[in-house]
C-alpha cells in the first residue's frame, strides 16, 4: 500500500505472461520440464482469452490462450507467434508513476488506469519500451 506523497517505484515482479495457441499444452510443457503447478485458471470474456498460472515465488507465470480469431492474444500470436507478452511489474503510487511517464513521453494504453476493486493497472506500449509490453499493477489491500 503506498500513500499520495510516496515517491512511485516498482517493488516486485507480478506476472511474467505467455502468449500460447493452447494454454494447457503449455502448461503441461512447463509441469514437466520445470516442475510449475498452474493451479489458477480463469476466463477473460471481454477480452477474448483464457490464462492458466503458476505461482513462483511471488510472482504469477501465466499462459494465455485466445478463444477466438478476436481479441488482442489472438492479434498478438497472429504478429508475433507464440512468446512472451508482457511483464507486470507490482508498484507504488501509480497516479504519480503515470504522471512521470506521460512527462517522459512513454505511451500508456490505456490513457487511464483500469480500476477492478483494489487493484489498478495500465501498460507502456512496447515502443516506449524497446519492444517489451509492461503492465504497472498498484494494489491497495
Amino acid at each position: 500500500m503506498s500513500g499520495e506523497s510516496e515517491e512511485p517505484r516498482v517493488v516486485g515482479i507480478h506476472e511474467v505472461v505467455v502468449a500460447a495457441e493452447d494454454a494447457n499444452q503449455v502448461a503441461a510443457l512447463y509441469h514437466d520440464l520445470f516442475g510449475l503447478k498452474f493451479d489458477l485458471e480463469w476466463s477473460m470474456p471481454n477480452e477474448n482469452m483464457n490464462v492458466k498460472a503458476a505461482t513462483v515465488g511471488e510472482t504469477l507465470f501465466q499462459v494465455i490462450e485466445p478463444t477466438g480469431p478476436e481479441g488482442v492474444v489472438a492479434r498478438f500470436i497472429k504478429n508475433k507467434g507464440e512468446g512472451l507478452n508482457h511483464v507486470a511489474f507490482k508498484v507504488t503510487n501509480l497516479p504519480k508513476m503515470i504522471a512521470k511517464l506521460k512527462e517522459k513521453g512513454a505511451r500508456l494504453v490505456p490513457e487511464q488506469p483500469v480500476v477492478i476493486g483494489p487493484v489498478s493497472y495500465i501498460f507502456v506500449h512496447p515502443k516506449s519500451t524497446h519492444g517489451v509490453l509492461v503492465e504497472l499493477i498498484e494494489s491497495k489491500s
